[in-house]
């Protein structure tokens, strides 16, 4: 792989801060894979290894936030049991799908996927947002798979828009919502990152230091989502909303 030549010691320190940073983010509001993707592909790497190795660093941050959340009994764990075995399939399927997909395909599908996420989370709900007393299997797996298949297609902005879809459509409140993304996204990681490493797309020497720092900042990322609340996670979400903007808009500048 003669693209790893050119990654110096300054990229690597680059891509522990970023691991860091998206964990945090990730823990509270979702949407960690949105800065650590770009970063990896503003380092010259190819599409398809920035997105194997994009996943095994989220998985560990997310399994760190899911052992948080539910340490403090914050995960629906109803919901998680019915969506986690249909989340882990369709996320394999969509990276099985990606790998014979253009690099040119997949990098203009990572930056349009961003705006489409923005859009979708500034979308506010017609109906007032309520507390939904019974939540059906079918209702489960409509407002997750789809989202998981997106994942392992392509992956950034997963758990922003799982937060997002359980709040919208099965009307859980943010608390929850976040907390019980992360076993499904812990799951999705799980079902793409099998498919990535089978087939040798990992670049483990940047994946490693990535998935420890992630892990740091979504320890730290959930403690406070759980000690903030609501105000706290939409406070991030908007400054998530706010960033990933800017960027891609200096993105669509510069190209």
């Amino acid at each position: 792989m003669e693209f790893l030549d050119d990654i110096s010691n300054t990229w690597l320190i680059i891509f522990v801060l970023t691991g860091f940073i998206a964990g945090y983010i990730d823990a509270i509001a979702g949407g960690g894979g949105m800065i650590q993707v770009p970063v990896l592909l503003f380092a010259g790497i190819p599409p398809i290894f920035v997105l194997a190795t994009n996943k095994l660093a989220s998985l560990f941050g997310t399994l760190m936030a899911t052992i948080k959340y539910a340490m403090n009994k914050k995960i629906s764990f109803y919901l998680v049991s019915i969506a986690i075995i249909p989340c882990l399939v369709t996320s394999y399927l969509g990276s099985r799908l990606v790998m014979y997909v253009p690099n040119e395909i997949i990098t203009w599908a990572i930056l349009l996927a961003i705006p489409v996420a923005l859009i979708f989370l500034l979308k506010k709900s017609k109906n007032k947002d309520k507390e939904k007393t019974t939540l059906t299997k079918k209702d489960i797996i409509i407002a997750t798979s789809p989202i998981a298949f997106y994942d392992g297609l392509l992956g950034p902005g997963t758990g922003t828009y799982m937060t997002i879809s359980l709040k919208k459509f099965l009307h859980l409140d943010y608390i929850v919502a976040t907390a019980s993304t992360k076993p499904l996204n812990l799951a999705t990681n799980v079902g793409s990152a099998i498919a990535f490493i089978a087939a040798g797309k990992v670049l483990w020497l940047i994946a490693i230091p990535m998935a420890i720092a992630n892990m740091l900042g979504s320890y730290i990322g959930s403690h406070y989502a759980i000690k903030g609340g609501e105000e706290f996670i939409k406070k991030v979400l908007i400054s998530v909303l706010i960033f990933m903007l800017s960027a891609n808009i200096i993105k669509l500048l510069l190209s």
